[in-house]
């Protein structure tokens, strides 16, 4: 018994020095590095976000224009008041994903029932 006992200690103690899974370095919407520490599920949100806040941004200069960026905001923008608001409690013990959770606005859709932090 004591045998067994000191092996599956050395088991432990072998697992435990393993390596451990490599941070996969990757980069956003605009090519720009990003912490690798960012958690995987926050990134796709990240590159969505930015997608949706560009679009957010252009102008419709003309008919043909802006209903396409009207279509991509609707794409893009859609249910991201609440994933943000979702990814922000999930990972409030990972410091790096809400610091790169913290470049986005809380509340952009139209139809939005979350909380502005912005005073009226």
């Amino acid at each position: 018994m004591k045998k067994a006992a000191l092996i599956s200690t050395l088991m432990m103690m072998l697992a435990a020095c393993a390596p451990q899974k490599a941070l996969t370095p990757w980069n956003d919407n605009f090519n720009d590095p990003r912490d690798p520490a960012i958690v995987q599920e926050a990134r796709g949100f990240i590159i969505q976000r930015q997608g949706c806040d560009h679009f957010r941004g252009e102008p419709g200069y003309n008919e043909e224009r802006q209903k396409f960026i009207n279509g991509q905001v609707e794409k893009l923008c859609a249910g991201t008041d609440k994933q943000l608001a979702t990814l922000r409690s999930r990972y409030a013990d990972s410091p790096e994903t809400i610091k790169a959770l913290a470049d986005f606005e809380d509340c952009i859709e139209y139809d939005s029932t979350c909380s502005s932090t912005e005073p009226e």
